[in-house]
Parts: C-alpha cells; structure tokens; sequence
C-alpha cells in the first residue's frame, strides 16, 4: 500500500508540474495578445457615472462593452492578495481574460492599478469619470441603505452592505495602504485617491465631470467618442435616460445628511475638489 500511494502522490506531483507549465505557456501567450488591444478603460469610482457613459459609449459607437467585471466581483479579495505580493495583476487579467477582450472596459475597481493597466495593455486610451464627493458618497450611502451620519457602520447591520464583499471591501482602505477612521473616511479617501491618479497622469486621461455629463449627455458621449476617434454610428438620444443603477436621495443640506462625517470629505477631498470647480 506505501509503494502504491508513492506511486499516485508522485504522479499527481507531475500532471500539477504538466498542468502548471501548460498554464504559464497559455498565459504568456495570452498576455501577448492582450498587449497589441487597443481598449478604452472607463474608470472612476463607484456612483460616479461610469455604468451610464459606458454603455451609451458603447451604443452610440457601436462597440462592445465590459460593463463592470461581474465573476471578479464576487472575488475581491484579489485586491488584498496584490496588495501582499500574492500573485500578480496579469494573473487577475488572466483570468478574466474573456472580459478585457471587450473595447471598452467600465469596472470602478480598477481605477485604483492604472499603472497595472497601462503596463499590461500599453495601446490602450483611458478615461475617468470624477464627481463632485459629498454627493458621490451620498449616492453610494443611497444605494446600500446607510446614512450618512453614523460614527460608524456594523456591516451586519446593513443587508445590501453584508451581503456584498465587493461592497464591504469598498467601505476598507487597508488594501490601499490607509487607516481609516470610520466609512466615510474611508469612502473620502478613494475618492481622493481616485482624484490623485488623474491628476498626477492628466495627460493620460480624457476627464468627464459627472455634472457636465448630466447636463448634456448626448453631447458629453459624441464629444468623448471624437476624442477616442470612434465615429459615432447611431443616434442615442432615445436612450440617454435610461435608469443604469438605482437613482438615490437628493440632499439639499450636506451638512445635516453628513453632520460631523462632514470634516472627513472636507480634509481628504478639498483640494482635488476645488481644482475640478467643485
């Protein structure tokens, strides 16, 4: 019986080894691939716009689309693992090769490796939706059911939010390197960092401000696809408002809905909010 389970475990030992080069084969020659697509990374956080000037991108282009990364989304713990140096962003992009095949790529959490993306996918054109913070937190507090006034959240306490482990990871800043001092700090603070990618590659970028987007969508998506030099083959101004996600609460005094979790925006985004008109 000894000789004979050597035998399987040092078998098993060679198809992982088999099994293991074929892979790493595979995926070098998929990577290689990858790097001659010329895709359109729509980024930016969640809440800001990105579901909706994607798709109408993509409409009114006539190309396809990724509209967010859905089999990664309920994995985010790759986030933690790159963070640690456990595995890489090409195996991440790997995996969900079928998703970046697509022109243009919408997926919030990616914002955050822009230079992971630019690396693997050297030909491609990137763009960001920003906006105004008090009332982007507010959208994602709307979406999950959480004020905007607690000292802090008990996830358990919030089913949409429990529920979610893309959401929670979102309402989490130590994969990025920040200890945050409640949620809102938290959710402030990937705003600001999501700010500082722009703004520390602007050239890279072509920007759309949530409110200009709102204020004109046809326009704002004709404008971006003459920049990306994509004809615009069909007419969307049947379909600019359709409803992509929830529509939230709107809130007239910022002040009251934040109450103290007010000076947590203020600290994390005054800067990068004013230098967009905010």
């Amino acid at each position: 019986m000894t000789i004979i389970r050597l035998f399987f475990s040092k078998l098993s030992m060679i198809i992982h080894d088999f099994y293991s080069r074929i892979r790493a084969f595979h995926k070098a020659r998929v990577l290689r691939k990858m790097a001659d697509l010329e895709p359109v990374f729509v980024l930016g956080v969640q809440k800001s716009g990105t579901t909706a000037i994607a798709a109408l991108l993509a409409k009114a282009t006539n190309q396809s689309v990724t509209l967010d990364i859905t089999r990664a989304i309920k994995r985010p713990e790759w986030k933690v693992l790159l963070r640690y140096g456990i595995g890489s962003f090409e195996d991440y992009v790997y995996r969900y090769r079928s998703a970046f095949r697509k022109k243009i790529v919408k997926e919030p959490g990616l914002t955050f490796y822009f230079e992971e993306l630019r690396r693997v996918f050297p030909k491609a054109r990137f763009v960001i939706i920003l906006r105004e913070p008090k009332d982007n937190i507010r959208s994602i507090l709307n979406r999950l059911d959480v004020p905007g006034d607690a000292a802090d959240v008990d996830l358990q306490n919030y089913p949409k939010l429990w529920l979610s482990p893309a959401w929670r990871i979102n309402f989490d800043t130590s994969w990025l390197g920040y200890c945050h001092e409640n949620y809102i700090d938290a959710l402030a603070y990937r705003w600001k960092r999501s700010a500082e990618i722009y703004f520390n590659a602007e050239d890279d970028f072509l920007m759309i401000r949530y409110e200009d987007f709102i204020a004109d969508k046809q326009a704002s998506v004709e404008l971006l696809s003459q920049k990306l030099g994509l004809k615009v083959k069909q007419d969307i101004s049947g379909i600019v408002d359709r409803q992509y996600q929830s529509r939230g609460e709107r809130v007239k005094d910022y002040g009251d809905y934040y109450k103290k979790n007010e000076r947590f925006i203020d600290r994390q985004t005054r800067h990068y909010s004013e230098r967009l008109g905010y």
